[in-house]
């Protein structure tokens, strides 16, 4: 897990604070509601933050390990389509040769 790797890395509560900061921001929500998310961020203390970074990681985790299932799943679905094009064009050659042979 590659950022909820490198969020683990912040140990600064004013680090950690713009983290969250960056977060909400990328949200796209309503201005005013994101202003509430600002305004309830300055006021934790830092168990509480600590506690809601940490969530906030393994949320970040769980998503990229979402993520990477989706890609290999894709993937697995690209490869199958693959080899049935790849059969279908041995069984069109070897029909074809027959014919071939047959004239």
């Amino acid at each position: 897990m590659f950022l909820g790797g490198l969020l683990k890395k912040f140990s600064k509560n004013n680090e950690k604070r713009q983290i969250i900061r960056e977060v909400i921001f990328r949200l796209s929500l309503d201005k005013k509601q994101e202003q509430l998310y600002f305004d309830s961020l300055d006021i934790l203390d830092d168990e509480y933050l600590d506690l809601f970074y940490k969530k906030l990681t393994a949320l970040i985790d769980i998503i990229e390990e979402k993520d990477i299932i989706q890609g290999q799943e894709q993937n697995i679905e690209k490869l199958q389509e693959i080899r049935s094009k790849e059969q279908k064009e041995k069984e069109y050659n070897i029909d074809f040769n027959i014919l071939f042979d047959n004239i």
